[in-house]
């Protein structure tokens, strides 16, 4: 069976802005830029969608790639199943993606930031104690390498 790839939509939030998108992990408090195609490839992964999947629509909007292109967009998948945002499914897509056209391919950017996990990761609401106060961090948890 083919893997495929869905944003994990119950740990990450997203806003797209002009050519980036921001992720947040909720769950580390890693929070994420997607530039260049990346942020459309993010935008597709709203639905199951395979790598040949993604290619196809990549190439469908964008003309022949680059032939580093197949391996950039799968260390995108790789980097972020590996931080949590996405997720691997065996789940059949319900249709094929796509993307508007936008000129020339532009390889994915992931630029990662950590340094406000420690303060994401604390749930205001919920993480406080009537003899520590607020906030009571949670136990530490190892973010994903």
């Amino acid at each position: 069976m083919t893997d495929r790839y869905v944003a994990n939509l119950a740990n990450v939030a997203h806003e797209a802005f002009d050519e980036e998108t921001v992720l947040i992990n909720f769950e580390y408090g890693t929070y994420f830029s997607l530039r260049g195609s990346a942020a459309a490839i993010w935008q597709m992964l709203q639905t199951p969608a395979a790598l040949d999947d993604l290619l196809g629509a990549l190439t469908a909007a964008h003309g022949a790639l680059p032939d580093d292109a197949p391996a950039a967009v799968a260390a995108m998948l790789a980097q972020l199943c590996a931080e949590g945002c996405l997720l691997r499914t065996d789940a059949a897509a319900a249709a094929p993606p796509s993307v508007a056209e936008s000129g020339a391919f532009v390889p994915p950017l992931v630029q990662v930031f950590r340094d406000l996990d420690d303060l994401v990761a604390i749930d205001p609401v919920h993480e406080a104690n009537k003899f520590q106060g607020w906030p009571m961090r949670p136990p530490a948890q190892e973010a994903p390498a």
